[in-house]
């Protein structure tokens, strides 16, 4: 069995690697060199001058408008709007709205809620409680009286009707019928299987079979 040199193909195959990855090493190292001297010279003072100049044109102006322009008008307007508004509105609330409410409900309480509540307790809820305890009684008691009329009813109907129909079915159609069946329908029958069984016969010695 032949082997080859292990040496040899990890040779060979470092070779391959090397001449794979030089050229992108070599780009690589130059894409390096080229960003580190762009950076170096060009992005990193452009990004000074421009955070200085934010910093000179826009954070401490804005700084110096926050602390000596909105604070002290915030403030100013916060001082009018708890002494214009805050404070009116508290006493407004605390001695003219509060009190006139509290009189009102009291008024309203003792002239409609009161009376409704004594109404209903003494003479309402009574009333609507046995109104339904009459409600109650009387459907059940009409209950009673329609089954009873109901009962009634199927007995007259039974007795006016059904009564002489089933004595009727029973003694005169039930007979009659036997006696259709025995003295008419079956000699009727029998004449007419021997009509056609005569017409057969004929209608063979006639044509011979052939229908």
């Amino acid at each position: 069995m032949n082997t080859e040199n292990p040496g040899c193909l990890t040779g060979v195959a470092r070779a391959i690697a090397l001449v794979v990855v030089l050229p992108l090493r070599l780009v690589w190292d130059a894409l390096a060199w080229c960003f580190r001297q762009l950076w170096r010279w060009i992005l990193a003072p452009v990004g000074r001058a421009l955070g200085w100049l934010l910093h000179y044109v826009v954070v401490i102006p804005l700084r110096w408008l926050w602390e000596w322009v909105l604070v002290p008008v915030g403030r100013a307007l916060g001082w009018l709007l708890h002494h214009l508004l805050v404070i009116p509105l508290r006493w407004l609330w605390e001695w003219v709205l509060l009190p006139v409410g509290k009189a009102l409900w009291w008024v309203v309480d003792l002239l409609v809620v009161t009376p409704l509540r004594l109404l209903w307790r003494y003479v309402l809820g009574p009333v609507c409680r046995y109104v339904g305890a009459a409600l109650v009684w009387a459907w059940r008691i009409a209950g009673r009286i329609s089954r009873a009329v109901g009962r009634a009813i199927r007995w007259v109907l039974w007795n006016a009707i059904g009564r002489p129909l089933a004595w009727v079915y029973r003694v005169l159609l039930t007979p009659l019928g036997h006696w259709l069946r025995i003295w008419v329908w079956a000699p009727l029958a029998s004449l007419g299987r021997a009509v056609r069984t005569a017409t057969r016969d004929v209608w063979t010695a006639l044509f011979g079979g052939a229908r």
